[in-house]
């Protein structure tokens, strides 16, 4: 990061140039003497008796008001005009961009909106010119007042907001915020302080929503909507490749060829945000402990494993975040190694053309003069030896630029210390520094600049007290002045998602617990949209950089609204679900979700099948949820009983056996609600009974619940997986709870909808089929009395068997020996069902003959046989298999 020692002179001739055509009656000349008119009317601030560090101006309005709308009026329409002329540009680099910092801390709402609008304006046409400008505006205005923390007022806070949920909906905004800014290792991380300040700002902690709550929420659903709308743009290097270096490199001295192009630019920023976040991990290090710190930095490659005295001055120069206390003590020891290490330090500074004061301003700004005198000696020794080395015009030598630099300090200290009683006079100032310039004295009115300027405008050499950021000091100004002509060049990005995954990385998190906070909160349908549709953004986001857990943190946060459809009444929570517009959106949000983004959910099924499970309780999903694919190539086998339905395990017997189960689904529960015709009178739906019930079933049926079974034969291998685990996963946790009719309605609707799965996915079936069979074994082996749930089971796996034997010839031995399962039924369990069992083994022979070809299969086919010939009423269906079975000659 070399100091830019060409601009100074290319100013020069600038300014010739300009001051050839003051003779002119327009032209540049008369804009600059405007501008210095405006700024001058602005600067009656400091002439009213303003704390510098009070927010409270006491003044008229109108007179501010009135010079910053004529400043804004020429920067709009002036627009990219003014970085053709140098003077008018340096003018509003300097001096107009400090009075809108001061007047950024305006208490009056006119005012702070008037000069968010200037900011707004230069940014939109002049941000390649005003990178730290604009970073300062943030952090000590927008960051830090747009906070009720740091005392600002509500009104205050509101104006900011909404200025900055402007600049929001700038489509590059926030990109190029965390590109300029974020990935500078000198700069702050103004990207992760406008999401946090927005996360926070949207969280309504113990309050009502209130308009900066909406505000907030805006800003970070433009940043997401922004961020979705970029996908598929053409981009193609937006993968996040990391970043590995075993090596020390000088992190400093990391130059991009081309900050216009692309290919260039965004893997060097890229790899400059990889030593930024390793170098914050090191600052912190540091700030605890120096000598530690320096260790963890030698450790990660960011320091050389010997170290030596440029590389530490560079890493204190050029690295945001340091404490200058630290730095202070450092550079001020007596040790032979923090000697060098200063000098090395002052030789970063470049003081061409620079007065004293200001050169001594802008060194001291960048570390604190510690409070021994030993230590202040041989810092200020350091920078006057700097000094006279690029400034010798005045000054005769180095030790005349040491003892006017104590003189400097003594002065400050005089004229800023509210203990000293008695200040030093102009005429003090320059009778101390009679003859210090070898032997001669200095000029007086070189000597009453520097006395005015330090009056005027204290150089800080303690702590700034108070929170957050510290306010724009004029020392922290010219510093930022200087620093800018320096500084690493502001890279404009287009439309393109270049960093768009290193941004959601960071705001994903803060951005889904602060929209589901407001919608939690809100009580109209416009902001519940708000939410949803950020909430589809970020689904979106995460589907396409494949980060599958945040799209499994997302569904955690919206399946927390299902708590509704927890069932007291099951009437009372269908109509509650109907008349909720929440819950229903949040419902149709959820399954849109899924159904779009299925192949990135991971531990995210869990929850969605809770919700399910939640909504068949309530026998609001559709009765044909639970059905598997329909083969029309499966051969078409009649028995006595007819034809058994591809959507349905169950059977007559079932019904005479288990516990009676009360009808679902959309239509029958319609109807129950409509249907007067019942043993005991029931009283007459409202409307709004009516009215809710319907709203029900709309949302349900947009939902298209089933294509999350019917469609998984497309699901990622991974995803599958996941779903097939979550639907085991919740059938056993339904069998371990105490009503018996829960383990009859949950366990068994899992259990089906694990065999639809199980046949839709036929053609990788040696993916899932492990865990299949181990759920179906554990409920026939733990079974003990004759249940729905152990039927569905049995012949649920003697379907599976039937439909997949056809297709999947290299497992036709696994799927034969599992049905021997069925042989280890507890006898009274067996019992029951021996007649649906034969059917089933009957149907699946005379289909797949020709398929079972091994000595394993036919045992186990003739096993089963030879049980159920025990049973009367399956003993003739049995015999015919057998009678098929010898005098069929295809097998």
């Amino acid at each position: 990061m070399p100091e830019n020692t060409t601009t100074a002179s290319s100013d020069k001739e600038s300014d010739l140039r300009e001051l050839q055509l003051m003779t002119e009656p327009y032209g540049v000349p008369c804009m600059v003497e405007i501008f210095h008119f405006l700024c001058s009317l602005l600067n009656v601030v400091e002439h009213m008796g303003m704390n510098p560090r009070s927010n409270t101006l006491t003044f008229d309005e109108d007179v501010p008001l009135f010079a910053l709308s004529l400043i804004n009026s020429a920067i709009e329409l002036g627009g990219p005009s003014f970085r053709h002329h140098p003077r008018l540009l340096r003018l509003i680099q300097d001096e107009v961009f400090h009075i809108l910092m001061q007047f950024g801390l305006s208490m009056s709402p006119l005012v702070l909106s008037m000069v968010c609008s200037i900011v707004l304006n230069l940014y939109h046409h002049l941000r390649t010119e005003l990178k730290l400008q604009l970073e300062a505006f943030f952090s000590c205005v927008i960051l830090r007042l747009a906070q009720s923390k740091y005392g600002a007022s509500y009104p205050q806070q509101e104006v900011l907001m909404e200025a900055l949920v402007d600049l929001c909906r700038q489509k590059t905004f926030m990109v190029e915020m965390f590109v300029n800014f974020d990935c500078d290792i000198s700069c702050s991380n103004v990207f992760e302080d406008i999401a946090n300040l927005l996360s926070k700002s949207a969280f309504p902690v113990n309050n009502p929503l209130s308009s900066m709550h909406i505000l907030a929420l805006d800003g970070l659903i433009a940043v997401m909507q922004g961020m979705a709308d970029r996908i598929g743009n053409g981009f193609v290097s937006s993968e996040h490749s990391p970043v590995n270096f075993e090596e020390y490199i000088p992190f400093w001295l990391e130059q991009c060829e081309n900050f216009g192009d692309p290919n260039e630019w965004v893997p060097f920023v890229r790899r400059r945000k990889y030593f930024k976040r390793r170098l914050m991990i090191g600052v912190d290090h540091f700030n605890r402990d120096a000598k530690k710190g320096l260790e963890f930095l030698q450790g990660t490659h960011l320091l050389p494993d010997k170290l030596d005295p440029q590389s530490v001055a560079c890493f204190f120069r050029f690295t945001a975040g340091l404490d200058k206390n630290v730095i202070g003590d450092f550079l001020g020891n007596h040790d032979e190694f923090c000697v060098q290490v200063l000098r090395e330090f002052s030789r970063t500074f470049n003081f061409q053309d620079m007065t004293l004061d200001t050169a001594l301003r802008i060194f001291l700004e960048t570390f604190r003069l510690p409070g021994e005198s030993q230590k202040i000696h041989r810092v200020l020794e350091a920078f006057s030896e700097r000094y006279y080395e690029q400034s010798p015009h005045i000054l005769v030598s180095k030790d005349a630029a040491l003892v006017l630099s104590y003189s400097i300090i003594m002065l400050n200290t005089d004229q800023h210390n509210v203990q000293v009683k008695k200040k030093m006079t102009e005429a003090d100032f320059i009778r101390n520094n009679r003859h210090i310039n070898g032997g001669e004295d200095l000029p007086r009115e070189f000597l009453s600049e520097i006395y005015q300027s330090i009056c005027k405008n204290e150089i800080r050499t303690t702590p700034e007290s108070g929170f957050g950021s510290p306010g724009m000091t004029p020392s922290r100004w010219i510093s930022l002045i200087h620093k800018s002509k320096a500084t690493a060049p502001y890279i404009v990005s287009d439309s393109r998602a270049y960093l768009d995954y290193d941004m959601f990385v960071i705001l994903s998190g803060p951005t889904i617990a602060a929209v589901s906070v407001v919608f939690d909160n809100a009580e109209n349908e416009e902001v519940y949209q708000t939410c949803i549709d950020g909430f589809l953004a970020i689904a979106k986001i995460s589907a396409y950089y494949h980060l599958e857990n945040v799209l499994d943190d997302l569904i955690v946060c919206l399946c927390k609204f299902f708590t509704i459809l927890d069932p007291l009444s099951v009437e009372e929570s269908v109509q509650a679900f109907g008349d909720d517009t929440k819950a229903r959106m949040v419902t149709e949000t959820v399954f849109t979700i899924a159904s779009r983004y299925g192949d990135y959910i991971r531990t995210g099924w869990r929850n969605i099948l809770d919700c399910i499970l939640r909504l068949h309780k309530l026998g609001l999903l559709p009765t044909y949820l639970a059905s598997d694919a329909v083969d029309e190539s499966e051969p078409s086998t009649k028995t006595g009983h007819g034809k058994l339905k591809s959507n349905s395990l169950s059977s007559p017997r079932l019904q005479s056996i288990s516990t009676p189960k009360r009808s679902s689904g959309l239509l029958s529960r319609f109807s129950q609600l409509l249907s007067l015709a019942t043993d005991e009178p029931r009283a007459i739906p409202t409307e709004e009974q009516l009215a809710a019930h319907h709203q029900a079933v709309q949302t349900i049926q947009k939902c298209h619940i089933d294509n999350i079974f019917t469609e998984s034969k497309f699901l990622q291998a991974e995803s599958l997986l996941q779903l097939v685990r979550s639907l085991i996963n919740a059938g056993a946790q339904s069998q371990k709870r105490k009503k018996i009719s829960q383990i009859e309605d949950a366990s068994v609707f899992c259990l089906e909808l694990l065999v639809a799965i199980t046949l839709n996915n036929r053609d990788r079936i040696g993916l899932i089929w492990k865990s299949v069979y181990e759920h179906i074994s554990n409920i026939v082996k733990s079974t003990v009395m004759p249940c729905a749930l152990v039927e569905k089971a049995v012949l649920g796996l003697l379907r599976i068997c039937h439909r997949l034997l056809p297709y999947k010839e290299n497992m036709a031995d696994d799927l034969l020996k599992s049905l021997q399962l069925i042989l280890k039924l507890d006898a009274l369990v067996a019992d029951a069902y021996y007649e649906q069992i034969t059917w089933e083994v009957s149907r699946l022979v005379k289909a797949n003959a020709s398929h079972i070809r091994s000595h394993l299969g036919w045992r186990t086919i003739t096993s089963l046989l030879s049980v159920t010939a025990r049973h009367l009423e399956a003993s003739e269906v049995g015999f015919d298999t057998l009678s098929f079975i010898m005098s069929d000659g295809t097998h």
